[in-house]
């Protein structure tokens, strides 16, 4: 089988998970195509590192690597390392634009919160509206679960600009979401839930206020 035909098929393993593909470079010689053959690195799933980014610090050549070929759970995960390693609120986000850019969904949930969470309030709402109509609550629910599991350590440090910000889409008085409901009544409140939700993993307590 030639060669180009052979790196597709890996390549085409790879992108459906990092167990399946080490599976399969370790099985023969001539299918052992590692992250610096292009085709491998742009489709390597990275999924490991997308639930629990700071794994990457051990696998830098790995991550390299798959940025150069513009792999969007890469630009994800590096987005990630930068936004929680860095006391600047901007860094990070550059990345994981590139990942919400590309369709990757946890990257375009995160991208979306993020962007409200630093005041692009009405960027972010678009983002989180679009994800949510294209697909379902239930998804955007799922995305907000993975990102608290991916949270290893408050983010204290900017305390001052989320608590702006979540006064900024603070809900009309008789209009809140319902605790422990299933759904919210109304857009603005989803909205403020999931950025309340976010909150409480950022800075570690529930009373924002305080």
């Amino acid at each position: 089988m030639p060669k180009d035909i052979r790196l597709l098929i890996v390549s085409k393993i790879a992108s459906t998970s990092p167990i399946n593909y080490f599976n399969t470079i370790i099985t023969c010689k001539r299918l052992h195509f590692g992250p610096e053959y292009y085709p491998v690195a742009k489709a390597l799933n990275l999924k490991p590192l997308v639930n629990q980014p700071s794994l990457a610090n051990r696998y830098r050549m790995l991550v390299a690597r798959c940025l150069e070929a513009n792999n969007i759970d890469a630009h994800f995960v590096k987005g990630m390392l930068e936004y929680f390693e860095s006391q600047n609120q901007i860094l990070g986000l550059h990345h994981i634009h590139i990942a919400s850019k590309g369709g990757h969904i946890q990257g375009t949930y995160v991208y979306g919160v993020l962007l409200m969470a630093v005041g692009e309030t009405d960027n972010g709402v678009k983002i989180i509206n679009k994800l949510t109509d294209d697909k379902g609550i239930s998804v955007v629910e799922e995305c907000m679960e993975n990102f608290q599991r991916s949270i290893e350590r408050p983010f204290l440090h900017m305390k001052e600009t989320y608590v702006s910000s979540m006064q900024k889409m603070w809900p009309h008085l008789n209009c809140y979401p319902q605790e422990g409901a299933d759904t919210t009544v109304c857009s603005n409140c989803f909205h403020f839930f999931l950025l309340t939700e976010f909150y409480k993993m950022m800075l570690g307590f529930n009373d924002l206020m305080d």
